[in-house]
């Protein structure tokens, strides 16, 4: 059933929600909308129900003017406040940076991450960002797109020939210049994550056994940090075993939600 509630600065939040049981919010990554999810939500709603929300500016989510972290932020607090004040709270690469911070704010039962960016030892955007951006202001969306998959996200040329190759790809292209803005909070934000030490949500972090080293760096320091968080590898997956291993993730998820 699709539906929708307002964040504080009147921005109509859209999500869908399928299933019944103990509620699960799933945040999706940049590039995304949040039946991205889907495969994994569908696997779980014999058992819970699913918010499948679409972050600000794509699908079926309203936009504004002004963008920040706060906004995210704010407009998580509002799907979590329709779901529960138990449910948990999934966020995947971008998505998980914005949860994580929701987190910090407001009261979680549950917090699961998978692979969020944030920088560590250095930039995790860097001079790419520059390049892609001018892609974006001239309305190169698939070089941008190009660009983005293999010098910020790392992709190998078979992963992204594999992705080229699918229908995922001309969605993701239509949503470059959203991304911009994301990468700009990005490389905004301090090193490390020393001001997550004192979260109080027990965590699960989900990790790829292969993916690009960034998130094997941003998680071990999670890892290091939260005080209640523990890692599952997912074996032989990278960015977006949400997509390509949608039972193995479902498994983690449920496993970690119910115990």
């Amino acid at each position: 059933m699709e539906r929708s509630v307002g964040s504080v600065d009147g921005t109509r939040i859209g999500y869908l929600e399928l299933g019944s049981g103990p509620g699960i919010v799933f945040v999706h990554g940049s590039l995304g909308v949040g039946d991205a999810w889907l495969q994994v939500a569908n696997l779980l709603a014999d058992r819970f129900t699913c918010y499948l929300m679409d972050r600000r500016g794509r699908g079926r989510s309203g936009n504004a003017e002004r963008y920040s972290l706060d906004t995210e932020c704010a407009d998580i607090a509002a799907v979590l406040e329709a779901a529960g004040p138990t449910s948990a709270l999934l966020g995947h690469s971008y998505g998980g940076i914005c949860a994580l911070e929701a987190a910090r704010r407001i009261r979680v039962s549950k917090l699961i991450l998978y692979e969020p960016p944030f920088p560590i030892d250095g930039p995790t955007v860097g001079d790419a960002f520059e390049r892609y951006r001018a892609a974006v202001a001239n309305n190169q969306l698939d070089e941008a797109l190009l660009i983005g998959a293999r010098d910020l996200v790392k992709l190998t040329d078979v992963q992204i020939k594999e992705w080229r190759a699918s229908p995922a790809w001309q969605l993701a292209a239509a949503l470059t210049p959203t991304w911009v803005r994301e990468l700009e909070v990005i490389r905004s934000l301090p090193l490390g994550v020393e001001r997550f030490s004192q979260m109080s949500s027990p965590t699960l972090l989900l990790l790829g056994t292969a993916t690009a080293r960034h998130h094997e760096v941003a998680s071990a320091a999670l890892a290091e940090t939260l005080p209640s968080a523990h890692t599952r590898r997912l074996v032989d997956q990278g960015h977006q075993a949400q997509v390509f291993a949608p039972t193995l993730v479902a498994r983690e998820i449920a496993g970690f939600v119910e115990s």
